[in-house]
């Protein structure tokens, strides 16, 4: 089984994540080590704070800054994690921002949403006007949603793909959290895996295959494999494939 991190901070000198190559490149090697060979680059795109334009140029920069240390063995797609706020919307096109060629695209919005007629409607917009696929990052760290379920599966319904962090399904994150968190594993409400990895201290890689093995403990290994099949679709797509 092929396994893939569908969100980091691992692109260095951009954002809160890696502050150098090196710091990049040993977060890959951690990795890579534990069996992780496909990675997406997500840096924080905060559409509220600065232009799409501007964004795309200085992401560019850093990645071509970044390309010629990327191990040969190591699959990368660029992508953006982006806060959507009414700003982002005064873009013609967004394609710029997805999983590399894809149409999905990683969108953060405020924790304390409740998912109300304003955030749907942003969704709508992403789907209908855009033509893309919103990927909805750390799904755990949204009460609203963790608590009610029928959401999120009215969101999937929608098209939307649903992330979670690692760090919520090692031996110490907490118990009922974690326990709340395999339910909806088990129940189909969470589609792809990432570290959301910035440092070794702030979502360290180090937990992948720990959260793995736990995942495959209580929801199966059928699930793990269902969760990288979901992964390898939107991977596939962005390199092209």
């Amino acid at each position: 089984m092929q396994f893939y991190d569908m969100h980091s901070h691992i692109l260095p000198k951009f954002d809160d994540g890696a502050k150098t190559v090196e710091d990049a490149l040993a977060m890959i090697d951690c990795l890579r080590k534990q069996g992780v060979t496909n990675i997406c680059l997500t840096p924080h795109f905060y559409t509220n704070e600065r232009s799409y334009d501007d964004f795309i140029e200085k992401r560019a920069e850093a990645f071509e800054k970044f390309r010629p240390y990327i191990p040969e063995d190591i699959n990368i797609v660029l992508g953006t994690e982006v806060y959507v706020t009414n700003y982002l919307f005064n873009n013609e096109k967004l394609s710029g921002i997805t999983y590399g060629k894809s149409r999905y695209i990683l969108t953060e919005y405020p924790y304390e949403s409740k998912f109300g007629n304003n955030t749907m409607q942003m969704f709508y917009r992403l789907l209908q006007n855009y033509g893309l696929i919103p990927v909805m990052p750390h799904v755990e760290r949204y009460r609203h949603l963790i608590n009610n379920p029928d959401l999120i599966e009215e969101m999937q319904d929608m098209g939307v793909v649903i992330q979670t962090n690692i760090s919520n399904y090692t031996d110490k994150a907490p118990f009922f959290h974690k326990r709340k968190l395999f339910k909806l594993i088990d129940g189909g409400y969470i589609d792809i895996l990432g570290s959301d990895a910035h440092s070794f201290t702030h979502n360290t890689p180090e937990v992948y295959r720990e959260a793995i093995a736990n995942i495959a403990d209580k929801c199966g290994r059928n699930r793990v494999g269902k969760m990288m099949d979901a992964a390898a679709e939107i991977f596939d797509k962005a390199m092209g494939k």
